[in-house]
């Protein structure tokens, strides 16, 4: 089919541009696949952007008078097709809207069409010189470790969620531009021209941006052009070399913050094989780290911090008893007390604080906290000691899981009215809007992501996505257990993330998790990534899926409104039912050999413990006193092997009860608990210090030795039970992803 006639058009809006010459849609310079038909209707809608285009007319443009074809049907597949493209909903549109029984109209905001010269070169799509208007900006995924590398996981995963991310895996669902109502915001609101300018270029992985007191420099932290481990560096805005400050050795460092005279940059760093981390300062212009005290880390993670404008105190996430909940807690550097600012929230709750963000003025704190849904609710606290307050509510089952946002992504608008934070309330995530003294929630249309303003508000910095990779399976197939690798390639991808596969006890299928459908939910398909069936319809998070040894059962753990429990539903999807209950999280499930029990861990004890479920009599029994996580029996039968939630390793246990003993002492690393796989032969294992790159291990029973056996292209999945193996140990699945962001900065001219 002839493509529109002016061939040179281009047009952008949000993070998208359409290249008509070169029939191309492509999100942050990255070509998004779409079919020919979606994209002529893509092209057609922006022609007549704001008006609405009948079907009618859609199919004098897609199909001749003499074709013959079931029209309607073929008009939704196709729409539809665009949608799935663009990441939209027709539920909750922000780029096609449907006028019933008349058509489509495309109601985003669009910037004007340019007109290329025939001989111009193509454009790769950077928006980082092109001036915006006040709407443009698509919502990116807000990047952190956390949020951003890390799959929503009950605890570690119940905000899993770039935040932090840790933001974020990416390519994940783009947080999305939504219509913009000239005049509904407040009069203060930014109503002048946006410009995006590029301060970080090179490749790897650089987050958690941060301006200095005089606006001249940023601190962010970054991964480096080897992609080995992330370091606080600070660069001059317009200077194209950063400054490293920072050598790590191990843990994971977040969230830089300056002090107020410019002196010092503050962040915390979560240790391997720790618990609890610390927060350091580093000199500015360079110098030598040093501690200024320990800090809990939320999912292994490390939280955000805020200097007070007197110099006096640090705002940081930490535990507001031992080993209690986590809250804002204020640090005095004179001394060394702490203080928790939200302990109030809910007296006796273990729910925990995740994010903060210091108002403008600095008097006032937002924070988000995960209620036992997983929904992530916004509250706000005086500096001054006042009760929190809630600004919002929100109680539907899985509101806040997906992998890019985690329970934290929040900012507030320079005039400290309002508070802008990260959301898939309306399925698709995106961002919305909520006054500091509470009120309707709105959509986001004018900040392009969660970012840092700088002391001004003129400049907002922040993080985004440079690469369209997003987590993926793949599947190794190995000559012998821990033997030369025969064959290595991906097999299920999306453009979301997919992740925690595992294979059935024949080999013959795996069950794995995607967010293809806009929340986590558990999909099965053969062995070699044919034959996609959906498991499960639960629209909240479903994962860790692991089969029962006759292959006709699936048990894996989703969230309700107690918290996590373990389920179970049968190999076609259907038959569900729960078989843990409680107030409590129960997760990370796998089955006993003679399929009669089901072991997991819990946190009803106050800490994660192993613990077996019998199928037969519904009885459960706790196996571990120190500290347990993703149990997996022994094909004998004979033994539990077991890592932890906040501690590198992996431990074993008897079947029948006694001592836990380490097997392997510091793999896989901190943070990543289900980066390891049990066959009859031996264990696999991540090393993530392995040089060059991080490599999976094989430890073999029979002679208690470890060798290396394949070194990963590509960034492991952080708290994701992201490698399994079949029973003889020939077949790997893991996860991995290519996460690459870079820093950019918002110009906003008054």
């Amino acid at each position: 089919m002839a493509m529109p006639a002016n061939t040179n058009q281009r047009w952008r809006f949000g993070v998208y541009e359409v290249d008509v010459r070169n029939a191309e849609l492509r999100r942050g310079g990255t070509p998004v696949k779409m079919r020919e038909q979606s994209f002529r209707i893509l092209v057609h809608l922006l022609e007549h952007a704001g008006e609405i285009v009948t079907r009618e007319e859609l199919r004098r443009l897609l199909w001749p008078s003499d074709t013959f074809v079931d029209f309607d049907h073929s008009l939704n597949t196709a729409v539809m097709k665009l949608r799935e493209a663009l990441g939209d909903s027709s539920d909750a549109p922000l780029y096609i809207e449907t006028i019933p029984k008349r058509g489509y109209r495309f109601i985003a905001p669009v910037s004007p069409p340019v007109n290329l010269p025939s001989g111009a070169a193509n454009s790769d799509g950077d928006s980082a010189s092109l001036p915006v208007s006040e709407t443009t900006g698509a919502q990116n995924s807000a990047s952190s470790i956390a949020e951003s590398s890390v799959p929503n996981r009950w605890l570690g995963r119940s905000a899993a969620v770039l935040g932090l991310s840790l933001l974020v895996a990416l390519g994940f669902a783009a947080f999305l531009l939504a219509r913009h109502t000239p005049g509904s915001r407040d009069e203060n609101q930014v109503s002048s021209t946006l410009q995006i300018v590029p301060i970080t270029t090179a490749p790897g992985d650089a987050i958690f941006p941060a301006f200095s007191p005089d606006e001249r420099e940023i601190a962010f932290a970054w991964d480096g052009t080897e992609r080995r481990r992330y370091d606080i560096y600070a660069q001059l805005v317009g200077s194209d070399m950063p400054l490293r400050l920072t050598y790590s050795k191990s843990g994971l460092v977040g969230y830089p913050a300056w002090s107020p005279d410019g002196r010092e940059i503050a962040f915390t760093r979560c240790d391997d094989g720790k618990s609890d981390g610390g927060v350091y300062v580093v000199p500015a212009l360079g110098g030598a780290e040093r501690k200024l005290t320990t800090v809990g880390c939320v999912d292994t993670l490390p939280g955000p911090l805020a200097w007070l404008a007197d110099s006096n105190g640090i705002l940081m996430i930490d535990h507001c008893s031992a080993d209690g909940p986590f809250g804002v807690v204020l640090f005095s550097l004179a001394t060394g007390e702490k203080q928790c600012l939200t302990n109030s929230v809910s007296p006796g709750s273990a729910e925990s604080a995740y994010r903060f963000s210091l108002s403008p003025d600095g008097r006032t704190i937002a924070f988000t906290r995960r209620v036992a849904s997983v929904c992530c609710n916004i509250y706000v606290v005086s500096l001054s000691g006042r009760a929190p307050r809630l600004l919002t509510a929100d109680t539907r089952m899985g509101c806040n899981t997906l992998s890019e946002f985690r329970c934290g992504a929040l900012m507030w608008t320079p005039d400290g009215k309002s508070i802008v934070f990260a959301s898939n309330r309306a399925t698709l995530p995106s961002l919305w809007r909520v006054s500091a003294n509470g009120g309707a929630i709105e959509r986001e249309t004018t900040y392009p992501t969660i970012g840092s303003f700088s002391k001004t508000g003129r400049r907002l910095v922040y993080s985004e996505k440079n690469s369209a990779e997003v987590a993926a399976i793949w599947r190794a197939d190995l000559a012998t257990a821990g033997g030369p690798v025969l064959g290595n390639r991906k097999l299920i991808s999306s453009q979301y993330p997919e992740s925690d596969a595992q294979p059935s006890s024949d080999g013959a299928r795996i069950a794995w998790m995607s967010i293809r459908t806009g929340s986590e939910e558990l999909w099965a398909s053969s062995a070699t990534g044919e034959s996609l069936l959906q498991l499960t319809r639960l629209n909240r998070y479903s994962g860790t899926p692991r089969w029962a040894p006759n292959g006709k059962w699936i048990a894996f753990d989703s969230y309700t409104e107690s918290g996590a429990q373990i389920f179970v539903v049968d190999s076609e999807g259907r038959n569900l039912r729960s078989i843990t209950s409680g107030t409590y999280d129960n997760a990370v499930p796998s089955w006993s050999r003679d399929g009669k029990s089901i072991y997991f861990a819990s946190k009803r004890t106050g800490s994660w413990q192993v613990w077996r479920h019998s199928l037969e009599n519904g009885a459960e029994r706790q196996l571990t006193e120190h500290g347990g996580f993703d149990p997996f029996e022994s094909y004998d039968s004979k033994a539990i092997y077991f890592s932890k939630f906040d501690q590198a390793g992996i431990w074993s246990i008897p079947a029948s009860g006694g001592p836990e003993l380490p097997v392997v002492a510091d793999k896989p690393q901190f943070g990543y608990w289900g980066y390891w796989a049990i066959s009859e032969p031996g264990l696999y294992f991540l090393d993530l210090a392995a040089e060059p790159r991080p490599a999976i291990e094989f430890y073999r029973f029979s002679t208690r030795r470890t060798s290396p056996v394949l070194t990963l292209d590509q960034r492991p999945e952080r708290e994701e039970p992201s490698l399994s193996a079949t029973m003889d140990g020939k077949t790997l699945y893991y996860t991995q992803h290519d996460r690459q962001n870079v820093i950019k900065m918002m110009e906003i001219s008054h």
